[in-house]
């Protein structure tokens, strides 16, 4: 709940090149509208820390236009091809059952390292059992991936927005840039995000590396692209 210090004017939104309000971006997003972030790694979902934050920014604002207080936190997850879970508390995806594993396809569940190899379908369940209306995915290659017909119709009448984000923080071809003013604030949310599995060697490099290359400004930036839903449960 430490993020609901963020206002809207906290963030620069640009959509197709063209400037637009945090309040007009994210106007009718409320506070029962719950996201999911995939991470294809644990930490991946650094990548979009601009955008999950912009979300919860909004959902607070659902709040504060009640004019009343409040304790809560918003029903986002983050699902995560790998264990041990990182945490995403720091982003306001807490407590802690709002991090969700994905179980690895059969020929790799004897390893709990973070893989590509998960069952789309079990992957999309378990979006699909959280109610998630908007899908933030990996921007990795297109995979030909077959759905249970029960899960894909749940998906279809419920997702309603779905993005490709890049660990870089820049994907291809992106559509949506999110600026936030607050970058040496989410720098360090991110930081303590890697610091919840700095005992994995295999993902400390990767950490390491995405602290060197942001800004030391105040002004962290990073770049999305808006997708169709078939074209997100592709990336699954």
């Amino acid at each position: 709940m430490h993020s609901s210090e963020l206002r809207g004017t906290d963030f620069e939104v640009t959509v197709d090149g063209q400037p637009c309000p945090h309040g007009e971006y994210f106007r009718g997003f409320v506070k029962t509208d719950r996201l999911g972030v995939v991470a294809s790694r644990q930490i991946d979902g650094a990548g979009a820390v601009t955008l999950i934050l912009a979300y919860v920014t909004a959902f607070y604002d659902d709040y504060r236009r009640d004019n009343d207080e409040f304790f809560a936190y918003p029903d986002f997850f983050a699902f995560q091809k790998g264990t041990p879970l990182a945490n995403y508390g720091m982003f306001d995806i807490w407590p802690e059952h709002k991090l969700v594993a994905l179980a690895p396809a059969p020929e790799t569940a004897a390893s709990t390292r973070a893989t590509d190899t998960v069952d789309a379908s079990e992957a999309l369940r378990a979006v699909n059992d959280r109610g998630v209306q908007v899908l933030i995915v990996p921007d990795k290659p297109v995979v030909n991936q077959t759905f249970d017909n029960v899960a894909l119709a749940s998906a279809r009448r419920r997702i309603t927005t779905c993005y490709a984000y890049d660990f870089s923080g820049q994907v291809n071809r992106a559509d949506v840039i999110i600026r936030c003013n607050q970058g040496p604030k989410l720098i360090d949310w991110v930081a303590k995000m890697f610091q919840s599995i700095s005992h994995d060697q295999t993902l400390k490099a990767s950490s390491d590396q995405w602290l060197a290359t942001q800004s030391n400004g105040k002004t962290l930036e990073q770049s999305f692209r808006r997708i169709t839903l078939d074209e997100a449960l592709a990336r699954l």
